[in-house]
């Protein structure tokens, strides 16, 4: 059974899909969501210029995507033609986000798909029947994995994940632990055991492209892991690759949703993080202040205009270098 953990306040949201315990999905942001470069959104886009056999678009919101189609379909389009258009991608450090081409279209640039709750979106990946789970501190763990997915393995072993620009690189490690098999029974459970868990960590932190896993030794049982590692994956359409003679198992993953990674630095996150912060210091009778630069500030008043939250009453904003909250 999997099972959702979910939270919303501000008009922001956050939530976690877990199976047997285990976080594989976390996404958080506007808890409605209505920009047009998100994962599944149909839209009405402008194709705007051709070059370099690229094709690029104009979103309605002013959004930019480039535009995957054949080539001699692309050939066939004319600049400033409009098209229906689904999101496939959304973009990431230094990527645009890319979209598939449904159709020519017709009339004013659009949103054609209603706009989805992150709620739904985290039930739809879930793909059936969950059961609800309320524990904020499952949430932040889920974050924190997301953002740093490298770590010990659950029995044993040691899993790192890096990301460098040509691919994402992952390092199977027996590490120091003491273990009832022999190094050599160990090294093959560590390297099954990995399968499940790069497929796991990657979903969890959004990273996608040629991945490239280092196995412990260089005697491997090629089908037998490749088999592990396409059931952990489900049904997504992940390329694997033949064993290395190295000891290198590869596949390619489609990059989805904008890992949490690159996210970073979006005012929009530095202002959940506060105003959650500013949640959990809450005390009756007494004031908040929320301190932070203007550009987090700024996020800040968007969610709290309106807001029918008894605790954006009792909120204070002021300017300054670092982010803070502090009672008064």
């Amino acid at each position: 059974m999997i099972q959702l953990v979910y939270e919303s306040r501000f008009g922001l949201a956050r939530g976690a899909l877990l199976l047997d315990g285990r976080p594989f999905c976390y996404q958080e942001g506007l808890e409605n969501d209505p920009a047009l470069d998100r994962l599944g959104v149909v839209s009405l886009a402008r194709l705007t210029a051709k070059a370099g056999g690229m094709a690029f678009l104009t979103l309605a919101d002013g959004a930019e995507a480039i535009l995957d189609a054949p080539q001699e379909i692309l050939a066939k389009l004319p600049e400033g033609a409009a098209v229906e258009i689904e999101i496939v991608a959304e973009a990431r450090a230094g990527k645009r986000a890319r979209a598939r081409l449904l159709k020519e279209g017709q009339g004013a640039l659009r949103r054609l798909s209603p706009v989805a709750s992150l709620r739904e979106r985290l039930l739809a990946l879930a793909g059936g029947a969950v059961a609800e789970l309320d524990d904020p501190d499952v949430l932040d763990a889920a974050e924190a994995e997301a953002l740093s997915p490298s770590g010990p393995m659950s029995g044993g072993g040691h899993l790192s994940l890096e990301r460098t620009r040509a691919l994402i690189a992952c390092d199977v490690d027996a590490g120091a632990g003491e273990s009832v098999l022999t190094p050599r029974a160990f090294a093959k459970a560590c390297n099954e055991r990995a399968m499940a868990e790069v497929a796991r960590r990657l979903r969890l932190s959004g990273l996608a492209g040629l991945v490239v896993v280092d196995l412990i030794g260089k005697r491997h049982d090629g089908a037998r892991l490749t088999g592990l590692l396409r059931a952990a994956f489900g049904d997504e359409p992940v390329q694997i690759g033949a064993l290395g003679k190295f000891g290198t198992l590869e596949f390619v993953r489609p990059w989805a949703a904008t890992p949490l990674m690159d996210r970073r630095d979006d005012p929009l996150r530095h202002a959940h993080l506060l105003l959650r912060e500013a949640a959990r210091r809450a005390e009756p009778g007494r004031f908040l202040t929320l301190r932070a630069p203007a550009t987090i500030l700024d996020r800040v008043r968007t969610q709290l205009a309106g807001s029918l939250d008894p605790l954006a009453a009792v909120m204070r904003l002021e300017s300054a270098a670092q982010t803070e909250v502090m009672l008064t």
